[in-house]
């Protein structure tokens, strides 16, 4: 798994209007979390082929005002996000038992962490009400292994923005490290990293409009967060998506009250087991 120290050279995921979620052979079937109708009147993908059939992704919502803009929920009030792309005044999101979209205000009050004594590109929002259990959106639990080199190799479910609907991409945790977020020399995150190809059929590569979306590794049938998008950058003269490594910041996040679940130690092979499921049909390419 290789280590990455980045300094200047990292590539901000702005809110720059641009090219959606790069995927090798992209299929709308296949990555479209909506067959139709996003943002005001979505439709499920009910296709077999798409990448999160038996998953509940209810808890990602959208900013309506800038669609491209999605944020996880961790609790039925607290939703994670990327410093430097905040949400606006409202999250929306699709109500798997209302079959609709339904709407929450977000609340001024924001969370920030530190990294190496310098503020972090993660942070924490808050909804100014709670999630209405008969909405039926789910939140998601961080995935707390007990060191780094556990997550090497781990099958990840990445959520970005596409044309006419959010899309979902596989792939593969193969780097980590520290960055310079701020580009001025002195480290301030820790990141884990998804090395892209264009010859690898799956492959996947953010681009501009995707911060503060999650990805996802799988624990048990579930999902689980594991970062929030932050940039991209190149490692040895190959493309790298950026996260935040959010079990970081997991004991700021306590020491704020901050509401949320950290998923226990699974056995590694079930991890892995579950992972490589037939949902990720993909080659697992060399480091």
């Amino acid at each position: 798994m290789p280590m990455f120290r980045i300094i200047l050279t990292f590539i901000l995921l702005t809110a720059t209007m641009a090219k959606a979620l790069t995927i090798v052979g992209y299929d709308s079937a296949t990555n479209d979390r909506f067959s139709s109708g996003y943002p005001n009147n979505p439709v499920p993908n009910a296709s077999a082929s798409f990448l999160g059939v038996g998953y509940d992704l209810s808890g990602v919502g959208w900013n309506p005002a800038l669609i491209t803009q999605s944020f996880a929920m961790i609790s039925d009030q607290y939703f994670v996000y990327s410093n430097h792309f905040g949400p606006g005044s409202t999250l929306d999101f699709y109500s798997p038992t209302l079959g609709t979209v339904v709407s929450y205000g977000v609340s001024a009050t924001r969370y920030h962490f530190t990294y190496n004594g310098q503020t972090s590109d993660f942070a924490v929002g808050k909804l100014t009400s709670a999630l209405n259990p008969a909405d039926g959106i789910a939140s998601y639990a961080v995935l707390d292994l007990p060191a780094i080199s556990d997550y090497t190799g781990l099958p990840v479910l990445m959520y970005g923005h596409g044309g006419s609907s959010p899309r979902l991409s596989a792939n593969v945790v193969d780097a980590h490290g520290t960055y310079d977020f701020n580009g001025d020399t002195i480290v301030d995150n820790y990141g884990i990293g998804y090395s892209y190809h264009s010859s690898q059929p799956g492959d996947s590569m953010f681009e501009n409009g995707d911060s503060s979306g999650p990805t996802f590794a799988f624990v048990n049938g579930q999902l689980a967060l594991i970062g929030t998008h932050s940039g991209t950058t190149t490692i040895g003269g190959i493309p790298y998506s950026i996260d935040t490594f959010i079990p970081t910041y997991l004991d700021q996040m306590t020491a704020q009250g901050i509401d949320f679940t950290a998923v226990p130690e699974p056995s590694r092979a079930l991890l892995l087991l579950l992972g490589a499921c037939a949902l990720l049909q993909r080659r697992h390419r060399a480091a």
